[in-house]
């Protein structure tokens, strides 16, 4: 996920697993980081999907951001919150840990049944029974192992890959379902090409998903951020006005505009988008940002 996400590098590292101390999360921030809506954050806690630190009602912890992500995986899928609750409190018959349940949920996107990936690779349903899983075979070429699962499977495996954030493997996954693949399939993998500097084709993913769907609002938006940074700024403010002309209530595309139209020295225009930045998004890590900007007379 390219700045739609907009990460500091602080929280990266604490979500890939490094040292992090004791930050925490309001619902704005993780649903800024989930690229939904705030009501959603609160749905899922209202079904118990979430969960604050203990003693505060409104603050997540990074493990909670974990779990978001794994949600967010299941609800593009088009699980409900209620089939996400079902599907894990079956899922936690055979995982004991609640994250790494859930986690495990996402290979059954695309399948006809429930089955649960276990921490170990292995692939089990609800009652524990052991399923014959080819993509650990090692008796499988590499040439041979695409063909060994569908476009679907490969899918639901990059998504619970990048979910646990083991960025190569997703790559690899996705890659394995491009024949034939989804906007979504070429927009996840341009996330993680992105995650590995590869920006070119990143760009080229973000494309293909807009060439599938054309209404793709964040394949645009993360379009623009990578022309951008390949030094093709003024098709990254084309890419952005797309994917605002597409939702313009897009706060994220609004400070990227802003920022893109900035550097080609468009500032009239760059200060409009911050102040649309701040009317979305007022209370996020980046209003301040966008405050500066306006305040200063160089933008």
């Amino acid at each position: 996920m390219c700045k739609r996400l907009r990460l500091s590098q602080h929280q990266e590292r604490c979500l890939v697993g490094e040292p992090c101390g004791e930050r925490t999360f309001s619902v704005q921030e993780v649903a800024e980081h989930c690229g939904l809506p705030r009501s959603v954050i609160r749905q899922w806690i209202g079904r118990g999907l979430l969960e604050p630190v203990r003693g505060s009602k409104d603050r997540f912890g990074f493990q909670a951001v974990g779990l978001a992500r794994t949600l967010c995986a299941l609800r593009r899928a088009g699980w409900s919150p209620a089939r996400i609750k079902a599907r894990w409190e079956q899922a936690r018959r055979v995982v004991a840990d609640p994250a790494a349940a859930l986690s495990g949920l996402v290979a059954s996107v695309g399948a006809g049944h429930v089955t649960v990936r276990a921490p170990d690779g292995r692939l089990l349903e609800p009652s524990g029974q052991l399923l014959f899983d080819f993509a650990t075979g090692s008796q499988t070429s590499k040439a041979d192992l695409p063909r060994l699962r569908s476009t679907q499977d490969w899918f639901a495996i990059g998504v619970e890959a990048e979910a646990a954030g083991r960025v190569q493997d997703a790559v690899r996954a996705y890659e394995y379902a491009l024949p034939g693949s989804s906007a979504e399939t070429h927009f996840n993998l341009g996330n993680c090409y992105y995650e590995q500097k590869r920006r070119k084709e990143a760009a080229a993913q973000f494309l293909a998903a807009i060439q599938r769907n054309s209404t793709y609002a964040e394949a645009w938006n993360n379009l623009g951020i990578v022309r951008g940074e390949l030094g093709d700024r003024r098709g990254a403010v084309q890419a952005l006005e797309h994917a605002l002309s597409l939702v313009p209530h897009y706060a994220d595309a609004h400070y990227n505009l802003a920022e893109a139209l900035s550097s080609i020295g468009e500032l009239g225009r760059a200060r409009r988008h911050w102040s649309a930045y701040l009317r979305f998004d007022p209370n996020s890590r980046w209003a301040e940002q966008a405050r500066r900007r306006l305040r200063s007379p160089r933008g």
